[in-house]
């Protein structure tokens, strides 16, 4: 089992990557908060997060974003299966070098088929990101 890099939040445990995040990661799942009602999901930001500007790119907040309210519409629903169909996001703060990255993900809707999520980045408290989305269950094969 891989260790968790020193400085992440404590419960921090490595979460499973394949494809397209084991370039991304590594990302660690951290305790729910408020009974599970928040899902918690974190990275720390390496150089190969960064931007030319300084700052964690754009497209990685997004990934993260992704992978961090995927993984919690599972989580709630046990779905083997499902697809992104809408995540909008807002960049309010930049991400720096070596800060850890958290998610806080909550599911706001649930339907049948459709799943309704709100979420925000923070570091150091600070939000860098707050983000909406929907995820799709597909119907079992």
């Amino acid at each position: 089992m891989t260790e968790c890099p020193a400085g992440l939040p404590e419960g921090a445990e490595p979460a499973p990557s394949g494809g397209f995040n084991q370039f991304i990661g590594p990302f660690y799942r951290l305790p729910d908060q408020e009974g599970g009602a928040v899902r918690r999901f974190c990275f720390v930001a390496e150089e190969k997060h960064m931007n030319a500007a300084g700052s964690v790119h754009g497209g990685m907040l997004m990934s993260f974003l992704d992978v961090a309210m995927s993984r919690s519409t599972r989580l709630a629903t046990d779905a083997q299966r499902l697809s992104t169909v809408a995540l909008t996001t807002d960049f309010v703060g930049p991400g720096r070098l070596g800060e850890v990255i958290e998610a806080r993900v909550r599911v706001t809707r649930r339907t049948r088929t459709i799943v309704f999520l709100s979420a925000e980045l923070v570091a150091a408290e600070r939000i860098l990101v707050t983000a909406t989305g929907l995820w799709k269950i597909p119907a079992a094969p």
